[in-house]
Parts: C-alpha cells; structure tokens; sequence
C-alpha cells in the first residue's frame, strides 16, 4: 500500500502537512487496520485477532515486556544505523529527521500504533510468524519474517537508503523474538508502536 499510495500517485506527506498525513493515517487505518487486517483475517481466515494480541491474565506484563522490547529494539536499530553510517556514510538521498510538532508527535504516534503496530503485527509476527513456525519451527520463522517485514519497507525507504532495510529486518527480529517469548502480539506491538 506504501509503494502505491507514495509511488507513481503522491509523494509521501510530511508532518509540515498535518492534514494530508492525517488523511493518510485516516486512510490507512479505514483500508489497511479495519479493513484488510481486522475483516480480511476475523471474517475471511476465521482468526479471533483479540486472542492474538490480548491475553487478559498477561496484560501487565506483556506491557513491560512492550516497553522492554521497545528499548531493545532503539538500541540495535540504532546502534546498528550508526555503526553502519560511520562505516559506509550515509547515503545521499537517506531521510533526515527533523524534530516534529506537537501536532507532528502526536500524528506520528497515532501512525506508530494504528497502522505500524496494529497492521504490520497482525501480519508479520501475528499470520506470517505463526505459518512459517507450525511448517520449519519457531526460530527459523522469526527470522524469515523477519526478512519480510524489511522488504515491506520499499517504498517506504529509498532504495538507495539500504541501511535502513537492515535496521528494519533488526527490529523485526526483536519484535518476532517477543511474539515467540509471550505468545501475544501485544509487547511486539508496544515495542513497535513506540519505535514507529
């Protein structure tokens, strides 16, 4: 959906657009979470996504565990970007971040868990991890989905920008590697939200 909407259509909004990156977030949200993600897999697949990602006994723990997971995955994907663009450089049309609005923030964490958490757990670590790991085992699924999620971000990151794609494969490993020590997607999807 990236690829299309940011491709050949529109260039990506930035947060100096609040209201076109708030009709992107809208629009996400009401085609990818509501429709693709929550009808596509309870009615088409038949999964109950909230025992996906809610166990009501683990809730508090699987929050920490979120929080846990979230600083984890800062620290490789940053440490990794870092050492990789002191080694390399970055590339030359890599993105620049800026530091955002208050408007900009909240628009930000709105994407982070709305789209980023709900819709790419629910694919990656939720239906994806969970197939990969009932055919070849747990380990080898979180690493393969873990190459998925990374090449989901074309479109999303340049090409040219290929550090990126190795810190996004880093974050899906911790975020797999949460999924299979809870069992839930919620930690994954605090990490993820936070980082998103």
């Amino acid at each position: 959906m990236r690829a299309i909407l940011w491709g050949p259509f529109w260039s990506q909004p930035t947060l100096d657009e609040p209201i076109q990156f708030g009709a992107l977030i809208l629009v996400s949200v009401l085609v990818g979470s509501v429709g693709l993600v929550y009808l596509g897999f309870t009615r088409w697949v038949g999964v109950d996504i909230v025992a996906w990602w809610i166990d009501r006994d683990h809730v508090r723990r699987d929050i920490l565990w979120g929080i846990v997971g979230f600083i984890l995955a800062l620290l490789v994907m940053l440490g990794l970007t870092l050492g990789l663009q002191s080694t390399f450089g970055p590339p030359q049309d890599a993105p620049v971040a800026e530091a955002p609005s208050l408007v900009g923030t909240l628009l930000l964490y709105a994407f982070g868990f709305a789209v980023a958490a709900f819709q790419e757990e629910t694919l990656f670590r939720g239906f994806l991890q969970t197939a990969i790991g009932h055919r070849f085992g747990k380990w080898p699924a979180v690493v393969v989905q873990a190459g998925v999620f990374s090449l989901a971000h074309v479109g999303y990151y340049p090409l040219t920008a290929w550090y990126l794609f190795l810190t996004a494969f880093a974050g899906g490993l911790v975020y797999g590697w949460l999924r299979k020590r809870r069992g839930r997607l919620l930690a994954p999807g605090i990490a993820h939200g936070l980082i998103g």
